[in-house]
């Protein structure tokens, strides 16, 4: 169902204000969600990357134990919003003083209402709870709303690759640095 009508077993775990007086709920995604998450990540790649995308037939063919197996080695983060997810991030100890943020996605009816300004703030948060000094990331140069999200937390480019991320990313990737208090 691609999110909607979520398992009664996902919980909310921090509400967070959106402007004026909406809230959407942040889930930290568990082993037990993860038909919940592989719903959600599959829309998200096929909303970003389309349904002919390698990564998308990939993921589309995993078994319920690769899904647990993401779920328990990357935090996911999910926000709901009227018993509906919309949006996602991951993220994951890269060093005991680094976190690595990435495939941050928002469903498009949801896009310019504060969804992935929730998200990061949920991210950002948890890193800071593992007691991570730098957060980083990496988005495409011509993705402007993201690089203005990302700017407008603080986050700078930066010309070493993402510390934690599997690979140093193609040339049309920027990569981001933030530097917790």
């Amino acid at each position: 169902t691609g999110g909607e009508g979520m398992r009664k077993s996902v919980t909310i775990s921090k509400f967070y204000p959106m402007g004026g007086s909406t809230q959407v709920g942040v889930i930290r995604l568990t082993e037990a969600d993860w038909r919940v998450f592989a719903a959600l990540r599959l829309r998200a790649l096929a909303d970003s990357a389309g349904t002919d995308d390698a990564e998308y037939r990939t993921e589309m063919s995993f078994t319920g134990t690769q899904w647990r197996r993401r779920l328990r080695a990357h935090a996911q983060f999910a926000v709901a919003q009227e018993d509906r997810l919309v949006g996602l991030i991951a993220a994951h100890r890269s060093s005991p003083s680094s976190v690595y943020l990435y495939s941050l996605w928002t469903d498009p009816v949801a896009r310019g209402h504060g969804v992935a300004r929730t998200l990061l703030t949920a991210a950002i948060d948890w890193g800071r709870g593992l007691g991570a000094h730098t957060v980083t990331l990496r988005v495409h140069r011509d993705n402007t709303a993201a690089l203005g999200v990302y700017r407008a937390f603080g986050f700078v480019a930066t010309a070493d690759p993402a510390e934690g991320s599997e690979n140093p990313g193609p040339a049309d990737e920027l990569t981001m640095s933030l530097t917790l208090s």
